[in-house]
């Protein structure tokens, strides 16, 4: 695709729904430096992000929340939208190669959401 041309995915509805929810735009962050991990290591990063942004600190029942919530809902709509691969069995969770107009959305939403709040 040419460098100017935009990703066939900003126009689809689903693309839109995947990015909906604060939590998986902040999977995508985290799997952009990352690029791969675990439903648990997922699940803790989400706990130990709402601990940073609410000041409260998270309980085992937050972490067991966090990781019923991704893999009933949050990986599988990123992986639906085509932005993930997930694997329910094995809990593995690896980045798509994403167009940076993509990549830059999802920096963008993170950067945007950490500066309101400071």
């Amino acid at each position: 695709m040419p460098e100017g041309e935009s990703p066939p995915r900003l126009a689809e509805d689903q693309f839109y729904v995947a990015l909906a929810a604060l939590e998986r735009r902040r999977l995508l962050y985290y799997l952009l430096a990352e690029q791969e991990s675990s439903v648990e290591e997922l699940a803790t990063v989400l706990s130990g992000w709402n601990t940073t942004t609410t000041g409260t600190m998270h309980t085992a029942a937050d972490w067991s929340e966090h990781r019923i919530n991704l893999v009933h809902n949050h990986l599988p709509r990123l992986a639906e939208a085509g932005l993930i691969d997930y694997d329910p069995q094995g809990g593995a969770v690896q980045l798509v190669s994403l167009h940076p107009h993509i990549a830059d959305i999802v920096r963008q939403s993170i950067e945007a959401e950490q500066q309101t709040e400071s």
